[in-house]
């Protein structure tokens, strides 16, 4: 592993990165969501919705105007650059504790605005978050393990690893309830001013609630896997480590507990609007989910080719990752600029036009599902053909995928 200065610069450059393309997803997204919002949204509330897209810019703007800044004005050399990878690493911690404080404060007004279930703004409040999550999540995973740095660097030495790791997710958890309390108190502003009926209040309260509990859950059970991938691969140069096959039975397992949560409440006696709420509530399951998959692939692929170069479990592995990547930032693009572009041209026709997002979206997970398919195939030939899948099993691997 890296000298601890070594380590500082290769995360600083990881962290500019990073920086670099949440500023060009938050741009996009944002003049993407703005758009919408003015021609089909009326009203100064819904502006709210696109805030953090604006936030998310900004911040990131100030950092990498300070960051840079320090080369600028110094003499550039070694020490110049360390202090600037330095200054990107803490800054980036700050700037993701500060977005989320935002986050907390706004999303109330979020769920609190009446707007139908199709309509793409509805959906632009926690976009970014999404997207930066899913691709910036697999750019920073996959640079870590390329340079050989583990999240949980300090502590990948001591005999009590796991009592870090369980420290760290209480850390997580009483942040997330300072979030959680600073909702609580723009929630309760927002009912001083507004005065709406009890049973909304009610609904919004549970909605919150939900989002934080689920959010947590799954956040954990992400940085558990992660820190279970990092110790059982730590030091192994010559072998592929054990968990990699086990984190693919984790991601098996949340995907069960999501799948049946929606079957459970599609099976439920409520209306639409009801089942559609639920739902939603459980849908960033799906989010966890991917990103479980991708940080098990990254892994898997990265072990497998140090051992043995595999230009076709290369290409499957590869393949996979920027299915799942793209269709999420495609996915989002493609629907806003429906939204925007043709609401005049159909004349208003909402129908017309939620029948052209529904299409688009479903073309673009159709794509992600075949690209997603072919990354799988190839992975299985590229395992067999070097002997470490048992003839016997290829027939149950191939059910598995389809």
């Amino acid at each position: 592993m890296f000298y601890d200065e070594r380590i500082e610069n290769a995360k600083g450059k990881i962290s500019c990165t990073a920086l670099l393309i949440s500023l060009v997803i938050s741009f996009v997204l944002g003049g993407i969501h703005l758009a919408n919002i003015i021609r089909n949204a009326p009203g100064n509330r819904y502006f709210w919705l696109v805030s953090l897209d604006v936030a998310v810019f900004f911040g990131v703007l100030t950092v990498l105007a300070i960051g840079f800044s320090i080369a600028h004005f110094h003499a550039e050399d070694e020490r110049t650059l360390l202090e600037q990878h330095i200054f990107f690493n803490k800054a980036v911690s700050i700037l993701i504790k500060c977005i989320a404080v935002f986050f907390a404060f706004v999303l109330p007004i979020a769920f609190d605005i009446n707007v139908s279930y199709v309509n793409f703004a509805d959906q632009s409040f926690g976009t970014i978050l999404y997207i930066l999550l899913f691709i910036v999540g697999l750019y920073v995973v996959y640079s870590f393990k390329r340079n050989d740095i583990y999240f949980n660097y300090s502590f990948m030495e001591s005999p009590h690893y796991y009592k870090h790791v369980f420290k760290n997710i209480a850390k997580y958890s009483f942040f997330a309830l300072v979030l959680f309390c600073i909702s609580m108190v723009s929630f309760a502003g927002l009912i001083a001013i507004e005065t709406p009926e009890s049973a909304h209040v009610i609904k919004i309260f549970l909605e919150i609630t939900a989002f934080y509990v689920g959010t947590l859950i799954e956040v954990s059970l992400l940085y558990l896997l992660c820190s279970f991938l990092e110790k059982s691969s730590y030091g192994k140069e010559n072998s592929i480590s054990v968990s990699t096959l086990i984190s693919l039975g984790i991601t098996i397992l949340l995907y069960v507990i999501w799948a049946v949560c929606v079957i459970v409440i599609d099976a439920q006696p409520i209306s639409q609007a009801d089942a559609i709420w639920f739902v939603s509530i459980v849908s960033s399951f799906d989010i966890y989910i991917r990103l479980a998959l991708t940080v098990f692939l990254i892994y898997f692929g990265y072990e497998y080719q140090r051992i043995r170069k595999n230009k076709l479990l290369f290409a499957g592995c590869v393949t996979v990752l920027l299915s799942e990547a793209i269709s999420v930032f495609l996915g989002n693009i493609l629907g806003g600029m429906i939204f925007v572009f043709w609401k005049e041209i159909m004349q208003n026709n909402s129908y017309v036009i939620n029948q052209i997002f529904s299409s688009t979206q479903t073309a673009v997970d159709d794509m992600a599902t075949v690209a997603n398919i072919v990354g799988f195939v190839l992975m299985i030939f590229a395992l067999a053909k070097d002997g470490v899948i048992h003839q016997a099993h290829r027939y149950a691997i191939g059910a598995f995928v389809i």
